[in-house]
């Protein structure tokens, strides 16, 4: 029985050897859920081996951008939330100093009728954006007066995405509603751009702004945003009830059709301001691994997503128990079935109006850790996903934007090297790239990545330099008294480490963290051969709030905590202008030597 189940198991997809990963066994449990979840996925075509795309001029020289939470930007103008209007008027702060791209969190679609859901990472729809985002004051058709009309909540620290979210779609809504009624400060062009907009996207988009309503209908009833909690006919998209809703709320749906439109408008303006700032690559947005399970997605395509099964990963010495991210998973058979054309969707939406794409996990181009319904995340296992790299490629030259894989957590042996064939990025993080002789040197990292201090799941440099994450993961109970104190010893050697490459005293590390050492790190970053470099803002404006503490959920105030400064303020910051400076001294001088030294000073 065992080997005819393993046989059944491999047969569809589950993974049972891992070698060099000291992985635990599957176990029956998993392999006969996942046997009977997945059925046998059809054979694929032999892969043409093409490689991603990557600019020309790529080659011949290293570039550096900026990487930032949009929702973290706090301005006079904004009502409460970082949006589109803020990040242009970054824009020439940041050209200014020789960035070529501007890296952002998820803007796929959440859920507005459940704001508290705030994780970029849990969407509703990775094809349609989060109206959040929106520059309500830049939309046709506004005027001062109606933000008098809302409470603006106050975001010196977090933002409170209820009030956020009811301020901002009352506005809107007026605005709308100016549009249908044939107010003069909007342009005929913006009404007939819109109407040719709804048009050309269809059915589907229709469909989200069928959910989007519904989902709002349903939560004031107390049925929640998702519609896992619907009553039962109107989980079905194709019911007589639904088609009787979506007869009878024409207008609420006419909006949030709409509300699409502007965001998407508004996000290509903000690439084309990028590239006319002089950016070669310009917006550099983000791919979730998956959506919720009870969103506009997986309502409106039931059967291209896999029932029973969540994406996580598996236990390891961050997460010993492993993660469970209550994902759904797209169906390998279905995508096969549908010549992949669902998931090439995503990528469109991703890189319609970007140069570069970064993909969250991008060991699931190959494998997805899933999780069968009644089992834990340590008791999961890894199922292929076959195809997908091809897709990300053939994506990549049909856009002509990059694609930069977020390959941290297990990777299997040799992922990375096949990444590297493909021509699709790595990521390497600073502290963590070593051997056996220490901190790797910075000529040693692989040309085809992208190097950072830190990302939004690692604590910013100002809270890693005092070991916030450990007292905060202590206080919660995620670790005991005697792991928090080997962690905090073991960052003081990190710190020394690190100082000792960047060219400072190890000593220092004793002290505070002040804006020659941050300056300095960021100087060693610069140095590394891999082609990109991103100084993420947190770290060059004083933040110190963990964007993400990966694990919890409202243990702590994950995607909510803003930044220390101002948008006006951030140009101003003489740490930002000092770092800035000098990671644009090094990353020049790749360019100046028109050639790819072994290292540079």
């Amino acid at each position: 029985m065992s080997e005819a189940l393993d046989r059944a198991a491999r047969a569809a997809g589950v993974v049972l050897e891992r070698p060099g990963e000291d992985a635990a066994p599957v176990s029956d449990a998993a392999k006969r859920a996942l046997v009977d979840i997945l059925g046998t996925p059809p054979a694929l075509p032999p892969s043409t081996g093409a490689t991603a795309f990557v600019p020309d001029w790529l080659d011949e020289t290293r570039a550096f951008g900026v990487a930032l939470q949009l929702y973290q930007l706090r301005s006079e103008r904004n009502l409460g939330i970082g949006d589109l209007g803020d990040l242009k008027a970054l824009i020439p702060v940041f050209a200014q100093t020789g960035c070529d791209f501007i890296g952002l969190n998820p803007l796929h679609a959440l859920f507005t009728a459940a704001p508290e859901n705030a994780s970029p990472f849990s969407p509703s729809d990775r094809r349609r954006l989060n109206p959040l985002i929106i520059a309500v004051d830049e939309v046709p058709g506004y005027h001062p007066y109606m933000a008098e009309m809302v409470s603006v909540p106050p975001a010196e620290d977090e933002v409170d995405y209820s009030a956020v979210a009811s301020a901002k779609l009352t506005i809107l809504k007026k605005i709308h509603q100016a549009w249908r009624s044939g107010d003069p400060l909007v342009g005929e062009a913006d009404r007939d751009a819109a109407a040719r907009h709804a048009a050309r996207k269809g059915e589907e988009a229709a469909g989200f702004a069928l959910f989007e309503a519904l989902s709002h209908h349903m939560a004031a009833q107390g049925h929640g945003a998702g519609w896992m909690g619907w009553p039962a006919a109107y989980q079905d998209r194709a019911s007589p009830q639904v088609l009787a809703f979506a007869a009878a709320h024409r207008d609420e749906i006419a909006f949030h059709l709409w509300l699409q439109y502007i965001a998407e408008t508004q996000l290509a303006a903000t690439q084309a301001a990028c590239l006319a700032a002089g950016m070669r690559i310009g917006l550099y947005l983000d791919l979730a691994v998956g959506e919720a399970p009870d969103g506009a997605s997986t309502w409106a395509d039931p059967s291209l997503a896999l029932r029973g099964l969540r994406i996580g990963c598996p236990p390891d010495l961050f997460s010993l128990d492993g993660q469970d991210w209550g994902l759904a998973p797209l169906s390998p058979s279905a995508l096969v079935d549908r010549d992949f054309a669902p998931y090439r969707a995503v990528m469109d939406a991703v890189m319609a109006d970007a140069g570069a794409m970064r993909i969250d996990h991008a060991m699931g181009l190959e494998r997805l850790w899933l999780i069968p319904d009644g089992l834990t995340a340590r008791e999961g296992a890894y199922v292929r996903q076959p195809g997908l790299t091809d897709q990300v490629v053939n994506a990549t030259r049909t856009h002509r934007a990059m694609a930069i894989g977020e390959d941290l957590g297990i990777v299997p042996p040799g992922f990375r090297e096949r990444m590297a064939d493909r021509r699709l990025f790595s990521m390497r993080i600073v502290s963590f790239e070593r051997d056996a002789h220490g901190m790797r040197p910075p000529a040693r990292y692989p040309a085809d990545a992208l190097a950072c201090l830190s990302t939004h799941d690692i604590a910013p440099l100002e809270a890693w330099w005092q070991g916030d994450e450990i007292d905060l993961r202590l206080a919660l109970g995620r670790i005991d008294a005697g792991v928090a104190r080997h962690e905090h010893a073991w960052r003081t050697g990190e710190k020394a480490a690190m100082l000792a490459e960047a060219g400072l005293p190890p000593s220092r590390a004793a002290g505070a963290l002040d804006d020659g050492i941050v300056a300095a790190f960021h100087r060693l970053g610069a140095r590394t051969a891999s082609r990109l470099y991103a100084v993420r803002l947190e770290d060059v404006v004083g933040g110190r709030r963990l964007v993400n503490l990966p694990g919890t959920d409202r243990e702590h105030p994950n995607w909510r905590r803003t930044l220390p400064l101002t948008v006006a303020d951030i140009g101003r910051s003489a740490r930002f202008q000092r770092t800035m400076a000098a990671v644009g001294a090094v990353r020049r001088g790749f360019h100046d030597r028109r050639h790819l030294p072994s290292s540079i000073p």
